[in-house]
């Protein structure tokens, strides 16, 4: 099955993400969001569990607004275990550890997931039949200077790697 990654999905989950983003801080004062940093990161995930259903390149890319009390807002973008093209529309905190573990950190964030469609749409609970589904990615990394790597566990299904810098 051929990816369906395509530019007009990109755009369009891009125009989404920017209007949600937009609409959550409408009664802001202008300018009043502002981020330490953006982290663009890209991967690849492995699964668990080995389904023959599973098809489609195992790639992700995302972009992540870290403010400075560590908050995360962020979207990925990546075909899911079916090759369908998804999005994760996501806010959360990073944890950065300190001593021993210095550049070391946690994530947890909290969001929606769309992609997941007939006749996949049962594989994650509580999908719509529109592919819509609340997600929740727990993650630990390294972080130092400009550059990171991260490891999220997919549910109990799989693993996502990714690698990361700052712009």
């Amino acid at each position: 099955m051929k990816s369906v990654f395509t530019l007009s999905s990109l755009s369009l989950s891009a125009f989404v993400f920017f209007a949600a983003f937009n609409l959550s801080f409408a009664d802001a004062k202008p300018h009043s969001f502002t981020y330490d940093y953006l982290y663009l990161q890209g991967g690849t995930y492995t699964h668990t569990r080995d389904s023959p259903d599973y098809d489609g390149p195992n790639l992700m890319l995302g972009l992540e607004a870290v403010k400075n009390n560590n908050e995360i807002f962020g979207l990925l973008l990546f075909d899911n275990s079916f090759g369908q093209f998804s999005q994760y529309l996501y806010m959360g905190k990073k944890w950065d550890f300190t001593g021993p573990f210095d550049h070391f950190h946690a994530r947890l964030s909290a969001g929606i997931m769309h992609g997941y469609k007939e006749p996949w749409d049962n594989k994650l609970p509580f999908t719509s039949r529109n592919g819509w589904t609340p997600g929740v990615l727990p993650s630990v990394g390294y972080q130092k200077g400009k550059f990171g790597f991260d490891v999220m566990l997919l549910g109990y299904q799989g693993i996502m790697f990714s690698v990361g810098s700052k712009l």
